[in-house]
């Protein structure tokens, strides 16, 4: 049985490959990864984001607001078994 430290560098790994381990390289200041419990019993939930676009500016006066919404222009998610540390995707658009 893996550990949910173990299970998130496999499900990293595999969202970063999946995306394209150069293209990730190549916009390192422009992408995100997250992990957590997954909506599944057994499996860890993993995310990797990438933008090749130039970061956007906002003033001091723009207002955040958190959303369930995907706006990474590429990204794969996936779970990851706890038992054997098999990988399966879930959701990907790729470059």
């Amino acid at each position: 049985m893996l550990t949910m430290e173990e299970a998130k560098k496999i499900g990293i790994s595999a969202c970063i490959d999946k995306i394209g381990y150069e293209f990730c390289k190549a916009h390192p200041d422009n992408g995100v990864s997250a992990y957590g419990a997954s909506t599944r019993e057994g499996y860890v939930y993993c995310f990797v984001g990438v933008s090749d676009q130039p970061e956007p500016t906002y003033d001091e006066n723009h207002e955040w607001l958190l959303t369930h919404d995907n706006t990474w222009p590429f990204y794969a998610s996936c779970d990851v078994n706890l038992e054997d540390g098999s990988v399966e995707f879930l959701e990907c658009k790729l470059p």
